[in-house]
């Protein structure tokens, strides 16, 4: 439109009109651009701030990406409620059950492309332990779309004292040893063969209602080991191999205790019942952490800007700075609803807008193309391909407990995808 335009001033001997107006019309469009990002930095300057005033988090990172731009980036609060220590850009979040989307969907989608892994195929086939389990039938397709029949979870914690009150054998120990080499918190430390104590009572968990949508994190414990058992690499670093390593995504991990001080990891609950002092440094979800911490179901910990190189990719169809991490056909599959014709939302691993007509979840203005997932301890990201944007946001709503629940009811999460969606 601009070459033609500039070929009949040109005809007309007005070049430099033509220029005039030229850059005029990109001033106007900076200008318009300007107060878009000026709107967009105060909506959600203003609803963090109500957000932590409410006690929904104590802090928080946010960062909303659109039309292969940065629109805002920045942090809020801090990270406990006594305001000592503010958030800073570096810092990491438990991303709970994020994990799920951004460690083990990844992996298996990797896995599918690179092992012809078909979706309804029988899980059983990869864990061979399950085969003299009622879940000898559970195909790939029905346990990534939650639609398996599988219990939602197993609370372990509750399983690992004995009537006097003190620790089972071979469950926990407060010291470290060869038989207790995996620490799950500042003073406990997991028996070696705890996580096969996991799998026989996944194998043993009753299957109800085939076919009908009920949120499951209990298939998501056993990609490890199908990893492992085809790759030859612990999930760790196939996740490092594969995606984390090469698209730089310098802080995104599993025990960050290991590498980071603990300064640098946000607090998520003062945990009175199973591990009795504050969590900082160690994965929150507790079947998660009797894993040791690396776990398909939850353990992910990350700033807000380690994450966007991965959310990008997915967003520009497995493609990041010219390498294709995943086939553009595999994130479309993964990606769509999973069963179309039923009232299941979900994607492979993926969650989708809610398709209840009295719900807006996660946002009225997603849109049908749209996937992400959301975390226990208060994370969230979500991709728009209709509207080419990605938000990330990341808060420790669980601290000092899980009954603090006004990130729900202010539908924090959702405003800001609208946010992201209008600028």
């Amino acid at each position: 439109m601009f070459f033609l335009l500039y070929k009949y001033y040109l005809s007309l001997g007005m070049k430099k009109l033509f220029n005039i107006f030229l850059l005029s019309f990109l001033i106007l469009s900076f200008i318009g651009f300007s107060q878009e990002i000026d709107s967009l930095v105060f909506k959600t300057d203003r609803l963090l701030e109500l957000g932590i005033k409410s006690k929904a988090f104590p802090g928080a990172q946010v960062l909303i990406f659109k039309n292969d731009t940065i629109r805002l980036n920045k942090t809020y609060g801090f990270q406990t409620y006594d305001s000592i220590v503010p958030i800073e850009k570096h810092h990491l979040y438990d991303l709970a059950s994020v994990t799920k989307v951004l460690a083990s969907t990844l992996a298996f989608m990797k896995l599918y492309e690179l092992y012809n892994i078909g979706l309804d195929q029988k899980v059983a086939a990869y864990v061979p332990f399950l085969k003299r389990s009622n879940k000898k039938n559970s195909r790939f397709r029905e346990v990534l779309s939650h639609s398996g029949g599988w219990l939602p979870y197993i609370a372990h914690q509750n399983l690992v004292l004995n009537k006097r009150g003190r620790f089972k054998t071979r469950t926990l120990s407060y010291k470290q040893n060869k038989k207790y080499p995996l620490q799950i918190s500042d003073s406990l430390f997991i028996h070696k063969k705890y996580s096969k104590k996991i799998y026989r009572r996944i194998k043993k968990t009753k299957l109800n209602n085939l076919g009908e949508y009920t949120y499951s994190g209990l298939w998501f414990f056993l990609l490890p080991e199908i990893i492992k058992q085809l790759s030859g690499s612990s999930f760790s670093k196939f996740l490092q191999t594969y995606f984390y390593t090469p698209l730089k995504t310098e802080r995104l991990g599993f025990l960050p205790s290991k590498k980071y001080p603990k300064s640098e990891i946000v607090p998520t609950e003062n945990d009175s019942i199973f591990r009795k002092q504050l969590i900082q440094g160690w994965v929150h979800d507790e079947a998660a952490a009797m894993m040791g911490g690396i776990s398909g179901n939850a353990g992910l910990f990350s700033n807000a800007v380690s994450l966007k190189p991965l959310l990008q990719m997915l967003l520009q169809n497995g493609n990041y700075n010219g390498k294709q991490y995943l086939k553009p056909e595999t994130i479309k599959k993964f990606t769509q609803r999973s069963y179309p014709n039923s009232n299941n939302r979900r994607g492979l691993g993926f969650d989708k807008p809610s398709i209840d007509p009295e719900s807006n979840y996660p946002s009225l203005l997603a849109s049908p193309s749209s996937y992400g997932h959301s975390g226990f301890t208060g994370t969230f990201v979500w991709v728009d391909p209709t509207n080419n944007c990605f938000i990330i946001f990341l808060s420790n709503r669980v601290y000092p407990s899980r009954n603090q629940r006004k990130l729900y009811s202010l539908d924090i999460r959702g405003k800001l995808l609208d946010y992201a969606i209008q600028f």
